[in-house]
């Protein structure tokens, strides 16, 4: 972030403060369990992820894309999403009792692991005791 460019969010937004409080990286975990739920997300990461062999890099790598998203300047978000799109378009897993294919960026899909993101860290943030307001 610069003064210039506070990014997608700015120092003032209630997405910079919740996602400087270490009660973020519960969180976080809790968004991974709820995705996990899903068949395809699941899927998607035993399939394409190399976290079975490096958990802890993987972790790491998707705490600096969020942190990009979160805290870096508005060209620097907009470079991570893209460079992360580009790689979800590249990849596809199979259903093991179907076998079908299917591309682990489709909407719905992406949709999901969004909502459960943002639902952990709203749950989390709020039984914390962050104070957070129906707004």
């Amino acid at each position: 972030m610069n003064d210039a460019d506070p990014g997608l969010f700015g120092p003032r937004s209630v997405t910079w403060q919740m996602h400087g409080d270490p009660m973020m990286w519960i969180a976080g975990i809790r968004a991974l369990y709820l995705q996990a739920l899903h068949p395809r997300a699941v899927r998607g990461v035993t399939q394409n992820s190399d976290f079975r062999r490096d958990a802890w890099g993987r972790l790491l790598r998707t705490a600096s894309f969020v942190g990009t998203i979160t805290y870096g300047t508005t060209a620097a978000a907009e470079q991570a999403g893209a460079r992360v799109r580009k790689i979800h378009r590249t990849l596809e897993a199979t259903d093991p009792a179907t076998g079908e294919t299917y591309g682990i960026d489709e909407p719905e899909l992406l949709l999901w692991v969004h909502c459960a993101e943002v639902d952990s860290y709203l749950q989390v943030q709020r039984r914390s005791g962050f104070p957070l307001t129906d707004a």
